[in-house]
């Protein structure tokens, strides 16, 4: 059950050390290590994975970024630097970090000031390198992505702006949607129990492209599941010239919590909804080579659902490994009888997984062979069982897996 944060969280203790260490102006040479770890706490009170970010109960967080970017320049640049102050960035200009009570014009100086640190040549050249780790190159594409992205959009003067944000990979969290509206980061604000969710979910779908029929989307659902803590749902229509944002439904609020203002109708220009809209679905510069392949597996799968249905399994969900972000999944059921119309709903089902491993060839013929492959041999053949019970497998004719708890 979802229960408010406090400030006084290990983190926020961490933090208040750390950041103590990084303004005490008497200290000369700064101590980097202190500087280092105080930076990665406060990129950490960031995160929705935990269903409310700790950053927006520290009292301190403010002052805390203040010194922190203040003496970014004195950190050795490295990758796990530049990963630390491009985090920051991110979350300063699109996260739970935006919604602080700063002062007029302090939070974009912040941002000016990290995008002056990390334009330097030294630190331009971090992501620039191919380090021989796999998790270590990883992270390297991550930073070359997402470089510019804190920066090069924040003169934008439209209404709705959309954002697909990917963290540091070497702190896995969700991939998720931004919605910015006049600029302030919509999530966080009318929910904070979770990220918004993830653009295959939101943009791959055509779910915010909006129609003369209103139509109910989901926008975030809490990180514990929505029948746990809710999710926050908008209605989208077109009306005439505009497109509206009406009728909100989020969770009610724990008692111990002050419950948040009504949230407004949004009015958005119908021509410049749709344009952003577009823009958004087809700016993939944030996806990785596997998380590439997956979304275009999953658009076979839409314009061909036979791929799957013929050998009775209905598709489940197509993304990357969660513990190796390289390898693409694809999940599926099996229901004996699907294909023909005659699945028995009370009979036996198994959840089979399929993955494939990063192997250098271009998404698009990846997900190309693999669609074919899909199209010609049963995927039951050569994906694993992950789910449904140890007597199902046995009715079906599968092996159950070692350490299967059914």
């Amino acid at each position: 059950m979802w229960t408010p944060r406090l400030s006084a969280t290990p983190s926020a203790r961490g933090l208040g050390a750390g950041s103590s260490a990084a303004d005490d102006e008497n200290r000369d040479p700064v101590d980097t290590r202190v500087l280092a770890q105080a930076g990665r706490l406060l990129s950490r009170m960031t995160s929705l994975r935990d269903y409310q970010a700790e950053i927006l109960a520290y009292p301190q967080a403010i002052t805390a970024y203040d010194a922190l970017v203040a003496r970014a320049s004195q950190l050795p640049p490295t990758l796990d630097h530049y990963a630390t102050l491009l985090s920051l960035a991110l979350d300063l200009h699109s996260g739970p970090s935006f919604l602080l009570d700063w002062r007029p014009g302090q939070r974009e100086a912040l941002l000016d000031t990290l995008e002056s640190v990390l334009s330097t040549p030294a630190w331009a050249a971090v992501p620039a390198g191919e380090p021989t780790d796999p998790a270590e190159r990883r992270r390297a594409h991550w930073a070359r992505r997402a470089a510019r992205q804190p920066f090069s959009s924040r003169d934008r003067s439209t209404r709705l702006r959309v954002e697909v944000v990917v963290r540091d990979p070497a702190d896995p969290d969700t991939v998720e949607t931004r919605l910015l509206i006049d600029g302030r980061p919509l999530v966080p604000e009318a929910f904070g129990r979770g990220p918004a969710n993830s653009p295959e979910y939101l943009l791959d779908s055509g779910r915010l492209r909006a129609a003369a029929e209103p139509r109910e989307v989901q926008l975030a659902e809490a990180y514990c599941t929505e029948g746990c803590c809710g999710a926050l749902y908008v209605t989208i229509c077109r009306d005439g010239e505009h497109v509206v944002w009406r009728d909100w439904r989020r969770p009610a609020t724990p008692p111990s919590r002050q419950p948040p203002p009504e949230l407004p109708e949004y009015r958005f220009n119908a021509a410049d909804y749709d344009a952003e809209i577009a823009r958004a679905e087809n700016d993939h510069s944030w996806a990785w080579p596997a998380r590439s392949t997956a979304r275009l597996i999953a658009a076979g799968l839409r314009e061909r659902p036979d791929l799957l249905t013929r050998w009775d399994a209905r598709p489940g969900w197509v993304g990357t490994d969660f513990t190796d972000p390289d390898a693409t999944v694809l999940s599926f059921t099996y229901w004996p009888g699907l294909a023909a119309g005659q699945r028995d709903k009370d009979g036996p089902w198994l959840q089979f997984i399929w993955s494939l491993p990063e192997d250098g060839t271009p998404p698009e013929d990846r997900a190309a062979a693999a669609l074919r492959r899909l199209a010609t041999a049963d995927p039951k053949t050569y994906a694993e069982v992950r789910g449904g019970s140890r007597e199902y497998a046995e009715a079906l004719g599968f092996p159950w897996p070692e350490g299967g708890s059914r």
